[in-house]
């Protein structure tokens, strides 16, 4: 038995549950630039990997109400319309500045991220909308899905806006629900998004007529049982949303809960009997899977925006907060540390025109091949890797590929396609580890192990006990 097949059934024996790779590198890995790359050099160099120009375009929005405990996302809580409108403004001026990349390229999807981009008001998206029939007149009719985060609280605070959402082309929301069982939702930090919320905001939806409404498992909450979970599964399926997502629960270094080492949450292989029975619940219910982490409703549900990026197309993150993705750098333009400060000083320098990639990694043809691999699994055509020397450098990669078919994770089909099997699914996040770089996986270490040694020193400051957080041994995160 090779090495590395050995690796990979130990670790599938073990059931180890490694935080879910959404994005390759990840932000862990970046590091500050110092004004070696700018903008237009990155996209010009982009559209020169591109035979088909295409574009993926994430708007991100910060502010929230409240902080959950297990996120680590760019997040500040703020409800100052004052601010509102100044982020917007900001917001949209970064978009006009950034109309030679849009125009350049296809725009596929449209996704207002955040934060919780629903507490703005109407007229901050009609303002926003507005700016993109200006850049990008014809949008509407490229687009395949127009996307937004909220949360059911503010679904059902301030229904009217959904609607109008929807009257200016929004197809899908993202509704995090994590648990429909009342204790989980308040110790997971989501009192105000308790069971009568949510399914009143289910409700509002479904008056509105959204063509498409996404929401959210998290498996492994503090006091979650096998019990409670089919509970949640089952109600689940009972409501029908068009796309489901289901997520092993994992509070990295920066999340709350880490910090203070107060949340003792579930890392156990008894985890991956929960995916199993959503998993069959879902698919009596009439879902097919579109990810390890995502089912959906045959035309009608499904993330257009991440299996586009997943498939190599690049992503304009603006914003506070967001990345971009390309396939020359990946980059932010502000810092990976949220606070009203950084956004004030977003704010300041979108208004200006001054905002430049602060932070990101430099992609070679090698980490191209790598995040291709790491991403697009379920269905990836290996030819399209050629143009980036995958012939030349297979023999770092065919290794791992002959040990995930020898123990069944994955097939290859006849023209060189290969696809992930039902267990492949099932461990897809331990098979994508072991593409990462040893570049990647130093960096990320080092990051990890000075959130570490801060939380260490935090938790000791207030007398509490740290969260052993498993992984595999390319991953602290």
């Amino acid at each position: 038995m090779s090495d590395i097949r050995h690796e990979l059934a130990r670790h599938i024996e073990q059931g180890v549950i490694p935080p879910f790779n959404y994005a390759y590198p990840s932000r862990s890995a970046y590091r500050p630039l110092n004004g070696a790359w700018n903008i237009q050099d990155i996209w010009a160099q982009d559209l020169k990997r591109h035979p088909v120009p295409e574009l993926n375009l994430y708007l991100h929005v910060p502010f929230c109400r409240y902080k959950c405990g297990f996120c680590n996302l760019y997040t500040v809580i703020s409800e100052d319309m004052d601010v509102y409108d100044a982020y917007m403004d900001a917001l949209c001026t970064q978009i006009r500045d950034h109309a030679e990349v849009i125009q350049s390229r296809r725009l596929r999807t449209v996704y207002i991220g955040g934060g919780t981009p629903s507490l703005l008001s109407l007229r901050h998206f009609e303002q926003l909308f507005a700016t993109l029939d200006e850049v990008y007149p014809n949008w509407r009719s490229t687009v395949e899905e127009v996307a937004i985060e909220a949360t059911p609280d503010s679904v059902v605070n301030e229904p009217d806006t959904l609607g109008g959402l929807i009257d200016l082309g929004l197809t899908r929301a993202n509704i995090g629900i994590q648990s429909l069982v009342p204790a989980e939702i308040r110790e997971a930090g989501r009192g105000q998004a308790n069971e009568r919320v949510i399914r009143q905001a289910v409700e509002i939806i479904r008056e509105k007529q959204l063509p498409n409404l996404s929401t959210d498992l998290i498996m492994g909450f503090a006091g979650q049982t096998p019990e409670s979970w089919r509970h949640s599964v089952d109600e689940l399926a009972a409501l029908a949303p068009e796309t489901v997502s289901t997520y092993f629960l994992t509070v990295r270094p920066d999340a709350w809960f880490s910090r203070t080492g107060a949340y003792q949450y579930m890392m156990s292989p008894d985890l991956y009997e929960r995916y199993d029975y959503a998993n069959a619940a879902f698919a009596a219910a009439g879902y097919v899977q579109e990810s390890n982490v995502r089912y959906k409703k045959l035309g009608r549900g499904g993330y257009q925006q991440k299996v586009l990026t997943f498939h190599g197309i690049p992503l304009l993150g603006l914003g506070a907060g967001a990345r971009s993705y390309t396939s020359s750098v990946d980059y932010m333009v502000g810092s990976v540390k949220p606070s009203l400060t950084e956004v004030a000083d977003y704010i300041t320098k979108a208004r200006n025109h001054e905002l430049t990639p602060v932070t990101g990694f430099v992609l070679n043809d090698e980490e191209i091949i790598r995040k291709r691999l790491v991403l697009d699994s379920f269905d990836l055509d290996l030819g399209e890797l050629d143009r980036f020397g995958y012939q030349e450098t297979a023999h770092l990669f065919e290794p791992v590929l002959e040990a995930a078919e020898e123990v069944g994770l994955i097939r290859r089909l006849p023209t060189n396609r290969i696809q992930l099997t039902p267990s492949g699914f099932k461990y897809r996040d331990i098979l994508s580890w072991m593409f990462f770089s040893k570049n990647v996986i130093d960096l990320d270490r080092e990051y990890y192990a000075g959130l570490h040694k801060s939380n260490k020193r935090a938790q000791k400051h207030m007398g509490a006990e740290p969260v052993s957080i498993s992984g595999l041994k390319t991953a602290n995160g």
